[in-house]
């Protein structure tokens, strides 16, 4: 009969002590990842998995074989889950798992820990706090029944707890919208005092502190997550107009829950009125209409170390370190947007914020409008549909459009076609300039005679009261999106990168790509930018890749300024044999979107040229009739990765996906 392997045979065949190997079954210690492997691997080779396996399943009874949760409630997402987590970890050390409910009340608290205390079965318990105060809980502390703190603490020597990293959590949250340009932020916290509501007002008003805000409590709001949802909706609704914030912190699951019901309720466009950081414990918070930029903690990660903690104090009656903490993800989403900024510095309108009235449709209507069209390109379907949402929005006012025309990217050509234009002495040009210095001047002649709305650039040096507005996308925000795609991406390695911009002076690309970097250098220290290379015509990004790649063949990254130079540049990576090489960029069209399904281009920002398009004919007509006009409204870019690619080509070209990319 073969002789049963023993935890001493494991031990000695692994040449460590029997307590090292009870730590790497029990998961009770820390042990470096080689030796765990190597033990591990000898458990399985001898078959002492099963002898694990087998111990697992026989539970403790008698005395102390009992391991209680005391937690607030088990309608929070977080407290359901920690017992799941928890069952699971206590389990696999024998004993018997069972929650105590305190709803939140320290009377009730006091209560459920007596029952503990005189309990004979108690053998430890893992405690969500209803206050920090260490006198409140002088009986359990005396009374030597092993215990552990968890999500929040208790203030006091020697009380081991386990928390998340709320105050960095905050302020990473709050931080992110200070960087999108917010000042006006709102937050919501639990009114229950307790560690957590602390940790988390300080991580708020830090962030704060560091971009020079006043740092004060006065757009800080209170909610009584207690007293029910249709209570606490009303508690947001006051706070709400009493700041009237560009920007949400949401302090918790249920209070992000009935912020985001607030706001339906109330009409408000997220992002587009009101951008919203919320906590995201809950599976709901990707599937939400905009899916939620959310605070993701690790509540596994968390449970599992509570019970380890708990259990060193009753296997060794103490622990090594008093407090753990476990990390919280800032996940980045659609709920928030860049407030952005036009060439004068003037803050971004939303296309929502112009309204027409019905009187103003009718004057419209009467008016024989007259509108021209001047594309600096016009062979792509962008320019299609910048045209086509231009033509459906006017045509519900019968305005007329006399002409469009194509400049192929040639000034001279763009500023004959204008001279032609403002002898036809249109009341209105919608107009995206071919070169930002060499059309200037015939714009200007343009504008003594025509009111001038420009797509996503203005020329330079052109007068403030020159023309109406300028419509674009909010390309800053469009830099950011990509960069972060791209950190996200090369999370957890060390990359290194290529840049390739465009080296025309554009207002828009310009503030895009140095977005782009920005984000990069200051966010994701592990992407080392090794190249930077301009191009001025767009068929140069051939060559330009070419030559970065030859000199910094280690690239394993590349950022292209937008979809036509990012196609040349895949040419070039194809013909390179450096498909290996990931490619991110800005813009949606049918080649850049195969290219995505085949794997090469792994997530890119878009415009959404339809809804500028209708934007910027919005404004023309309500410039045709009053003058107050914002001077730069920005659409809000959009978001693709593969995954969604289907959704997002029906948002973007407003019709299904081509069969042949199905």
């Amino acid at each position: 009969m073969a002789k049963k392997v023993t935890i001493k045979d494991i031990a000695d065949m692994a040449g460590v002590s029997i307590a090292t190997v009870s730590h790497v079954i029990n998961r009770t210690r820390y042990v470096s990842p080689d030796l765990v492997e190597k033990i591990e691997n000898i458990i399985i080779e001898t078959g002492y998995q099963k002898k694990i396996e087998e111990k697992e399943r026989r539970l403790k009874v008698g005395r102390q074989s009992e391991i209680v949760a005391v937690i607030p409630n088990v309608e929070s997402t977080i407290y359901r889950d920690m017992v799941g987590y928890l069952k699971k970890y206590v389990s696999i050390q024998g004993y018997q798992f069972y929650i105590a409910i305190t709803d939140n009340d320290i009377k009730e608290e006091a209560q459920v820990l007596e029952g503990l205390i005189q309990n004979k079965k108690t053998a430890g318990i893992i405690h969500v706090p209803v206050s920090d105060v260490a006198a409140d809980y002088k009986k359990l502390i005396e009374s030597g029944i092993p215990f552990v703190c968890m999500e929040r603490n208790i203030l006091g020597d020697g009380i081991d707890s386990v928390e998340f990293r709320d105050r960095e959590a905050i302020f990473k949250g709050t931080d992110y919208l200070l960087e999108c340009g917010h000042k006006n932020i709102l937050f919501l916290r639990e009114s229950l005092k307790s560690t957590t509501r602390d940790e988390r007002t300080r991580g708020f008003l830090l962030a704060l502190e560091e971009h020079g805000i006043n740092t004060n409590d006065a757009n800080i709001s209170d909610i009584n997550i207690e007293s029910g949802a249709d209570n606490c909706i009303l508690e947001i609704q006051k706070a709400m107009r009493r700041y009237m914030p560009t920007a949400i912190m949401a302090g918790g699951n249920r209070i992000t829950l009935y912020l985001m019901k607030t706001m339906r309720d109330r009409g408000i466009e997220c992002p587009e009125e009101i951008s919203v950081v919320g906590f995201g414990d809950e599976g709901w918070s990707e599937l939400t209409y905009p899916p939620l930029t959310i605070l993701k903690r690790d509540v596994e990660g968390l449970s599992r170390r509570a019970v380890n903690m708990l259990f060193e104090k009753i296997n060794t009656g103490h622990v090594i370190e008093q407090d753990y903490y476990a990390d919280v993800e800032l996940i980045i989403r659609k709920s928030t947007r860049m407030l952005d900024n036009g060439p004068f510095g003037e803050e971004a309108a939303t296309p929502e914020s112009i309204v027409i009235t019905k009187e103003e449709k009718s004057r419209l209507r009467a008016g024989n409008f007259r509108v021209a069209i001047s594309f600096h390109y016009t062979g792509t379907s962008w320019a299609e549909l910048h045209e086509k949402g231009i033509r459906d929005e006017l045509e519900q006012y019968g305005i007329d459009i006399i002409s469009v025309t194509d400049a192929h990217f040639d000034a001279s050509l763009q500023n004959a076609q204008l001279e032609g234009i403002r002898l036809q002495k249109p009341d209105a040009v919608i107009a995206i300039p071919a070169d930002d210095k060499e059309t200037k001047e015939q714009f200007r002649e343009l504008a003594k005679v025509s009111k001038l709305v420009f797509l996503s650039n203005v020329p330079e040096n052109m007068e403030k009261n020159s023309y109406v507005c300028c419509v674009s996308v909010n390309e800053i925000e469009n830099g950011v999106n990509v960069g972060r795609m791209m950190g996200e991406y090369c999370k957890g390695k060390h990359v290194e990168a290529g840049f390739i911009i465009h080296g025309a002076v554009f207002y828009g690309t310009r503030a895009r790509d140095e977005a782009a970097e920005k984000i990069i250098s200051e966010q994701y220290k592990n992407i080392d930018i090794k190249a930077i290379r301009g191009f001025g015509e767009i068929e140069n990004a051939y060559q330009v890749c070419k030559d970065m790649i030859t000199e910094n063949p280690q690239i394993k990254v590349l950022y292209v300024s937008w979809d036509r130079p990012a196609l040349l540049a895949i040419k070039a990576l194809k013909e390179m044999h450096r498909e290996d090489i990931a490619i991110f960029t800005t813009d949606l069209d049918y080649k850049i979107a195969q290219f995505m399904e085949s794997g090469i281009v792994k997530g890119l920002s878009t415009q959404r040229p339809y809804e500028q398009g209708r934007t910027a004919a919005h404004v023309v007509a309500k410039s045709l009739l009053s003058n107050d006009v914002p001077k730069y409204v920005g659409v809000q870019p959009y978001v693709v990765d593969a995954k969604q690619l289907g959704r997002a080509w029906k948002d973007i070209f407003h019709e299904g996906m081509p069969e042949e990319m199905k």
